[in-house]
């Protein structure tokens, strides 16, 4: 692994302090010029994006709850202001292991992990690697388990990694801009979103990311080994859209999970992070003053 260390690197001006009022941070992480945002102080949230997002898509979240956590969310190599990674292809295995990296650099601990679509896959991936790393999870509209049993959503994630959808990713950014459009956003919001997506080259990422989320079995079976034998006391909530296309996810999740809070979002689909940004803010502020008031619970400050 390559020496980490701090980077002074310029934010871009498109990137406005009134639509994103947050300081842009950026270190190396192994090799890598990556872009993060750090606020607040408290309990950890470590914010994980999922396919086609960045640190842009939590800005509600970190700036609501920066008062009461330490909110933390980091751009993968390649997404977002996060240089490219030309000799890597991103893969969930991969970018686990670069998450691995970035805790490490920040010296991060005792922390929430917050994570919905493909951040999930990759953020569980270290918390089964390092389970005293963590004291809760916040889960949305993703998985810990393998695709096996559910050969719908396998389907449609190798169809997004085609080479056909490739190409037309690459030339025309159909992904990305079907997400922005979907998303509640202004015009202006939008711009931002779709900005660092304005190259060929990071246009591939978010479809290559996706298509990897259709296999890696066995370290899926790892992940959902761990959660079922040394995670299974882990404080958790589940947030989930009753629209969401992987709504199936959330009873595999419950049982593995008996003891979960789940909370239902009627009309959410499979981003709730932007439909419903304030029922989910509100309970996580309720959730975790719960969690932090049970007996026995490590403090956390």
């Amino acid at each position: 692994m390559s020496p980490l260390r701090a980077l002074q690197t310029e934010r871009p001006a498109w990137l406005v302090p009134e639509l994103f009022p947050f300081e842009s941070r950026f270190v190396e992480v192994e090799g890598v010029s990556v872009h993060y945002v750090d606020e607040g102080r408290g309990p950890v949230l470590l914010f994980l994006p999922g396919a086609p997002n960045w640190s842009f898509f939590y800005r509600g979240f970190i700036q609501a709850l920066r008062d009461d956590f330490r909110c933390v969310c980091v751009d993968y190599p390649g997404f977002g202001l996060s240089a490219i990674n030309p000799s890597e292809t991103p893969t969930v295995p991969g970018l686990s292991v670069f998450v691995e990296a970035f805790i490490r650099t920040l010296g991060l601990k005792d922390i929430i992990l917050v994570a919905g679509d493909a951040g999930g896959p990759i953020g569980l991936g270290v918390v089964a690697r390092h389970p005293d790393w963590f004291t809760g999870l916040v889960l949305a509209g993703t998985f810990g388990f393998p695709l096996s049993d559910y050969p719908r959503v396998r389907r449609m994630l190798r169809l997004t990694g085609s080479p056909v959808v490739q190409v037309l990713q690459e030339h025309f950014n159909l992904l990305i801009r079907y997400t922005a459009h979907t998303l509640p956003m202004s015009a202006a919001e939008r711009d931002i979103y779709l900005a660092p997506y304005a190259g060929r080259a990071a246009r591939r990422n978010p479809v290559l990311l996706l298509a990897d989320l259709a296999g890696n079995d066995a370290y899926m079976r790892d992940i959902e080994e761990a959660l079922q034998t040394q995670l299974n006391h882990l404080p958790v909530l589940l947030q989930w859209g009753d629209k969401d296309p992987v709504y199936e996810f959330l009873p595999h999740f419950q049982r593995i999970f008996p003891h979960a809070h789940t909370l239902t979002i009627p009309g959410a689909g499979h981003f709730p992070f932007a439909e419903a940004p304030d029922e989910m803010i509100g309970e996580i502020r309720r959730w975790w003053r719960t969690v932090a008031s049970a007996p026995g619970q490590r403090r956390v400050s």
